[in-house]
C-alpha cells in the first residue's frame, strides 16, 4: 500500500477515535442524568445525592440562593419528596452536547386518591464532569410562590 493510502487510513482511524470519544462523553453525561431521573422516580435520596459533585451548584427560581454539593442536593430532593410524596416526572426530551445535558420534563403531583393535583413543565440544564453532576440549573414558573 502507498504512503498516501496508509496516511488516509491513519486519518480515518484518528477521526473515528475522536468521534467515538465524543459519543462516549455524550452517553456518559446522559447516563448520569438518566440515573438521577431514575433515582428521583424511586424517591431514592441517597442515590441522587451520590450523583452530585462536592462542589456542584444548583439554581432554581424556587431557591432564595444557590445550593451546593451533597448538602444542597439533599435539601432540594428531601424537601421535594416531603412536600410532594406523590410527585412523578415524565421526560419529554433530552438534548446532549458533550458534558451538557438539557432535559425537558413535566412534574406531576398526585393527591392521595391518585388524581392529579397539578403539573409543572420544567427545563433542566445540567453539566456532568467525571461522572458527577457539577451544575444543575432548573427553570419553571413558580406561579408567584416565594422561594425557600
Amino acid at each position: 500500500m502507498s504512503r498516501k493510502g496508509w496516511a488516509a487510513i491513519g486519518l480515518f482511524t484518528c477521526a473515528a477515535a475522536i468521534h467515538a470519544d465524543v459519543q462516549a462523553v455524550d452517553l456518559s453525561a446522559r447516563a448520569v442524568v438518566e440515573k438521577r431521573i431514575a433515582a428521583v422516580a424511586r424517591h431514592d435520596l441517597e442515590a441522587i445525592v451520590a450523583l452530585y459533585a462536592p462542589d456542584a451548584v444548583e439554581t432554581s427560581p424556587g431557591f432564595c440562593s444557590n445550593r451546593t454539593g451533597a448538602d444542597g442536593a439533599r435539601r432540594t430532593y428531601g424537601d421535594l419528596f416531603q412536600a410532594y410524596p406523590g410527585i412523578t416526572d415524565d421526560v419529554v426530551a433530552y438534548v446532549v452536547d458533550g458534558h451538557h445535558v438539557a432535559v425537558q420534563f413535566v412534574a406531576r403531583v398526585r393527591k392521595a386518591d391518585g388524581s392529579l393535583a397539578f403539573e409543572v413543565p420544567i427545563a433542566n440544564f445540567l453539566t456532568v464532569e467525571h461522572g458527577r453532576i457539577t451544575r444543575d440549573d432548573t427553570y419553571f414558573d413558580t406561579k408567584g410562590r416565594p422561594c425557600t
